[in-house]
């Protein structure tokens, strides 16, 4: 049904979140994807859409069984805070607005693990690796901190709580470590080695004894995306579990169409990915046709 605010939902024990942000298409086929597996009731939390998207899922209410809440666009990782901060849910499966899931088997696996006392969450690990040309440095200069594979997890609120009230967020974070006494001073350093052409092309090995270790290397950058500094804080800081396969296996699993989102709220297709993103919806339509009956989302 159509709720107001988040203390509208009964009290659950599970509970699957999609947020939508203009990409109705992906998001129906989440939804539909999730209400065969998941089992579970579901949310769908719809952000600012301009594609229609309110009333699309206003409609869709008539024939499924979830619920659908309007919402202010944040950050993806502001928007996370507020929803384990307010959700009376013991347990969130968070699922991607660009993600299918094809199988109940990786929910199953979720399930296992969950509810052990030193859970926080399950579902497959993204990271640690380099980073390299993707955030414009040289190879071995940026790394990617551990985090969950954040296009579908399962963790447990009042864990999650706990890292929310000790100032940790889901919210995006770079940590510059050139220079670790200094935060100014190290990012004034990645500004130079990313713009500057002499500082790009050298690795400044003699920077290492003032860089922190991470996982027994010293990258000059971390980048901690989103969920990351969630989940660092509560397996390194805390030592609960977080239950996962390597991400590398997800397809066995779920079928990911990534960077809808980030195309839709930057309007890429504008800008060269137009192919790919009209490919992806192709391959999304055919799904909704052949796996759900559904042929009428644009």
């Amino acid at each position: 049904m159509q709720i107001g605010s988040l203390e509208d939902l009964k009290p659950t024990d599970e509970r699957a979140v999609i947020i939508n942000v203009g990409t109705k298409l992906f998001s129906t086929l989440a939804l539909l994807s999730t209400l065969r597996y998941a089992r579970m009731p579901v949310l769908v939390i719809d952000c600012e859409s301009k594609d229609g998207s309110a009333e699309h899922f206003r409609e869709l209410l008539k024939t499924h069984d979830f619920d659908l809440l309007s919402a202010p666009l944040r950050t993806h990782g502001s928007t996370l805070d507020w929803l384990f901060t307010n959700i009376p849910a013991k347990k969130v499966l968070l699922v991607d607005s660009d993600l299918e899931i094809l199988t109940e088997d990786i929910l199953l696996r979720m399930r296992e693990y969950i509810d052990h006392e030193s859970t926080f969450g399950s579902g497959f690990i993204n990271g640690p690796c380099w980073l390299g040309d993707q955030v414009g440095l040289l190879e071995h200069n940026a790394y990617y901190q551990e985090r969950p594979w954040m296009p579908l997890t399962m963790l447990k609120v009042s864990v999650i709580r706990e890292a929310l009230r000790a100032g940790r967020s889901f919210n995006v974070r770079m940590i510059y470590n050139d220079f670790s006494p200094s935060h100014s001073i190290s990012k004034l350093i990645a500004h130079l080695r990313v713009n500057v052409p002499w500082f790009k092309a050298n690795a400044f090995s003699w920077l290492d004894p003032f860089k922190r270790s991470f996982y027994g290397l010293k990258p000059s950058i971390v980048c901690c995306d989103t969920g990351a500094e969630i989940y660092q804080y509560l397996k390194y800081e805390r030592q609960y579990l977080f239950v996962g396969l390597p991400e590398q296996f997800h397809s066995r699993y779920v079928t990911h169409f990534f960077g809808v989102t980030r195309a839709a709220l930057k309007s890429e297709e504008r800008h060269g990915s137009g192919a790919v993103l009209s490919e992806s919806r192709a391959r999304a339509q055919q799904r909704l046709r052949d796996a759900y009956g559904m042929s009428d989302v644009l």
